[in-house]
C-alpha cells in the first residue's frame, strides 16, 4: 500500500501525501506562481487523493494488521494440514487393527458358547436335581431318625411310669431296659446331630453352587455385552 502515496509540494510551499486513483504512473505537475504561467492550478484535472499523516498511518496500521491475520491463517492453515495427516495416520493404524480385533470377537464368541455349553451341562447334569435329591434323602433320613427319637422318649416316659408302679426284680428290669433305651436314644442323638450337621453342610454347598452358578451367568452376560459392542449376536 505504500507505493501507492508519495509527497508533493504545493504551490504555496507546503508538503503533503497523495495518492493516485486512475492512473498510477501519472505524478501531478504544479506551475511555479513566479514564472508567469497564465495557467491556474485548479483548472487542472488531477488524479491525486491528499490524505493526512493520519490517515497515511493508519493505512500503515491497517496493512500491518492484515499481514498479521493473513500470518495467523497461514499458520491455522498449516496447523489444520498437520492434524489432518496426524488424523489419517491414526485412521490408518485403526484400519490395520480391524482384523485383529475381528479375531479377538470371535474368539470371544467361540469362548462364549464353550462357557455356555459347560454351564448348561454343569446346570442339568450335575446342578439342581442332584441337590435336591441329596436334600430329600437327608430330609428324609432326619425325619426317621425324629419319629425314631419320639418314640424312644414315649417308651422311656412309659418305663419310667412302671418303675414308679412296679417293685424288686421287675423294676430292675425295667431299669436296665431303661438304661439300655436310654443308650440307644444317646446313640440315635448322636447319629441325628451327626445328619443335622450334614445337613447343614450340604445346605452350604447348595448355597456355593448358586453363588457359583450366578457368576458364571454374570460372566455369560458380561460377554455377551462385549459381543453387543461390536454389533455381533450370539445364537441360543
Amino acid at each position: 500500500m505504500a507505493k501507492d502515496y508519495w509527497v508533493e509540494t504545493t504551490p504555496s510551499g507546503r508538503q503533503r501525501f497523495v495518492k493516485t486513483h486512475a492512473a498510477p504512473g501519472l505524478r501531478r505537475a504544479h506551475s511555479d506562481p513566479h514564472d508567469g504561467s497564465t495557467q491556474s492550478s485548479r483548472s487542472r484535472r488531477v488524479d491525486f487523493l491528499d490524505v493526512t499523516r493520519e490517515e497515511y498511518n493508519s493505512a500503515l496500521a491497517r496493512e500491518r494488521d492484515l499481514y498479521r491475520e493473513n500470518e495467523d491463517l497461514r499458520r491455522q492453515n498449516s496447523a489444520l494440514k498437520a492434524n489432518w495427516r496426524t488424523c489419517d495416520e491414526e485412521l490408518r493404524r485403526i484400519h490395520s487393527r480391524v482384523p485383529a480385533l475381528e479375531n479377538a470377537v470371535r474368539d470371544l464368541e467361540y469362548e462364549n458358547r464353550e462357557l455356555r455349553r459347560g454351564f448348561d451341562d454343569y446346570h442339568h447334569h450335575h446342578g439342581s436335581r442332584e441337590r435336591e435329591d441329596a436334600l430329600r434323602k437327608l430330609r428324609n433320613k432326619n425325619t426317621k431318625l425324629r419319629n425314631d427319637n419320639e418314640t424312644l422318649m414315649a417308651r422311656i416316659r412309659s418305663l419310667e411310669r412302671e418303675i414308679r408302679e412296679g417293685v424288686g426284680d421287675r423294676a430292675r428290669r425295667l431299669m436296665e431296659e431303661i438304661s439300655a433305651w436310654r443308650r440307644r436314644h444317646e446313640k440315635l442323638g448322636a447319629k441325628l446331630d451327626d445328619a443335622t450337621a450334614r445337613n447343614r453342610i450340604l445346605e452350604s454347598d447348595n448355597k456355593y453352587l448358586a453363588r457359583q452358578e450366578m457368576k458364571y451367568r454374570s460372566e455369560v452376560a458380561r460377554l455377551d455385552a462385549i459381543l453387543r459392542h461390536y454389533g455381533l449376536s450370539v445364537s441360543r
